[in-house]
């Protein structure tokens, strides 16, 4: 299945990819960061990428958006 870039309308391509998430803002420092292992998807005509993060990393990034450090 081709997806359409949606900034300049290329074709993207998809990648296997990891992404840490860190919660830099100074009341959160001490939430640990997430770890994502996703397809990504990249146009290569001009770097717009996009990837869905599964729902399990999302509850982990909501309870440390939720939990400031003490």
């Amino acid at each position: 299945m081709k997806v359409d870039c949606k900034v300049c309308k290329s074709p993207m391509e998809k990648f296997d990819g990891e992404l840490t998430v860190s919660l830099a803002d100074f009341e959160r420092l001490k939430a640990p960061p997430v770890y994502i292992r996703q397809s990504v998807l990249v146009c290569l005509n001009c770097g717009f990428a996009e990837l869905r993060v599964p729902s399990r990393e999302v509850q982990s990034l909501k309870t440390g958006m939720a939990t400031p450090s003490s």
